[in-house]
């Protein structure tokens, strides 16, 4: 059987939050059945060093939009590419038009929540479409034109390596959030939530920070003698997160806006139990499977209320801890993503 040739586009392995579901497909797919090939926009020195010199391209925008598409149609014939696939979350259409143009399947994961007039042309000229989160498909994809180009496939978690870690003895509480401090990711409301619990429980954040945002939460911090309490950490590294959540008693997650967070796929696989703002509908896809709750963003005292309840309870957090492990490994493996998508490349072809 001649393998099918997939190309990834992304437009970085420096900032793209999507490197490291895109990183665990590529390493496990059936080269047997597939041969992928990565192409990149810019920082092509960030490639990892596993992605053979031979299967990386590069793809600089020129501005240019006729230019660009006449430069990305003239990749895709010379490498004789049968599908590309996109992570890139942005709403640039360009690629999947260029696709078109040039006779090769065009497939893009939908991830998050943003929709636009570029959205929808990025939809039309695409071959398919996959979403991560079910209340997508009414949402944004309730057009006709879609209805035989669409996918529901979740995103999954290497459960090899985001697994549970034998903790180490501690005397408090520890709450988790790691995510991208800013506004969208909401941590004030978080901090807040803090004031009414025991001095024992202490809150760990993790994340690239927006400056304004972190002056924000100081200030509140610091008025509410919360100092003690509250350790911003900076980022960490995808690999590093299940030692860190190896310390952890609890993962919070009080964005106001998500698709389907795979922090909270992370966290319980590595057996961390999880509460979460119903952001978007993923949050919610995730724990009605088990291993968490949901909580009101309207509603303060919801979250309070759970806190309290969970921090006195370490009989609810272990039994909390085996059903989250075990909704990722039936539900969100990325075994199970993977086999999905080599299905619809194959189903694509």
């Amino acid at each position: 059987m001649k393998q099918i040739k997939i190309l990834y586009t992304i437009p970085n392995f420096k900032t793209a939050g999507s490197q490291y579901v895109l990183l665990s497909l590529l390493r496990k797919i059936d080269e047997n059945v597939f041969d992928p090939y990565v192409c990149v926009e810019k920082f092509p020195e960030s490639v990892p060093e596993d992605i053979l010199e031979e299967k990386r391209l590069l793809f600089e925008r020129t501005g240019n939009k006729i230019q660009d598409i006449l430069n990305f149609r003239r990749l895709l014939k010379k490498n004789k590419i049968a599908i590309v696939h996109s992570w890139d979350y942005k709403s640039n259409y360009l690629e999947a038009l260029t696709a078109k143009l040039a006779g090769v399947k065009y497939v893009y994961t939908k991830k998050n929540n943003g929709w636009s007039r570029r959205w929808r042309l990025k939809s039309f000229f695409s071959s398919h479409i996959v979403y991560d989160n079910p209340e997508m498909k009414e949402r944004f994809f309730g057009s006709l034109i879609f209805k035989n180009r669409l996918s529901f496939i979740p995103h999954g978690v290497d459960t090899d390596i985001f697994k549970p870690i034998t903790a180490v003895p501690h005397e408090n509480f520890n709450i988790v959030c790691i995510g991208n401090i800013g506004a969208n990711k909401n941590q004030l409301f978080l901090i807040e939530a803090l004031k009414y619990l025991p001095s024992k429980v202490v809150l760990h954040l993790y994340g690239k920070e927006d400056k304004n945002y972190r002056k924000e939460l100081d200030g509140y911090i610091a008025d509410n003698n919360l100092n003690s309490r509250i350790f911003f950490n900076g980022f960490v590294d995808n690999r590093d997160i299940p030692e860190v959540l190896s310390n952890m008693d609890l993962f919070v997650l009080p964005s106001l806006n998500e698709g389907l967070p795979v922090s909270i796929l992370e966290a319980l696989s590595c057996g961390v139990p999880v509460l979460s703002s119903d952001s978007g509908g993923g949050a919610k896809f995730i724990l009605e499977k088990g291993g968490g709750y949901l909580f009101d963003l309207e509603t303060p005292e919801s979250l309070i209320k759970h806190l309290k309840r969970l921090v006195q309870s370490p009989n609810e957090l272990a039994s909390l801890a085996k059903e989250g492990r075990k909704n990722i490994v039936t539900n969100f493996s990325i075994q199970n993503e993977l086999a999905a998508y080599e299905k619809l490349y194959v189903k694509m072809k």
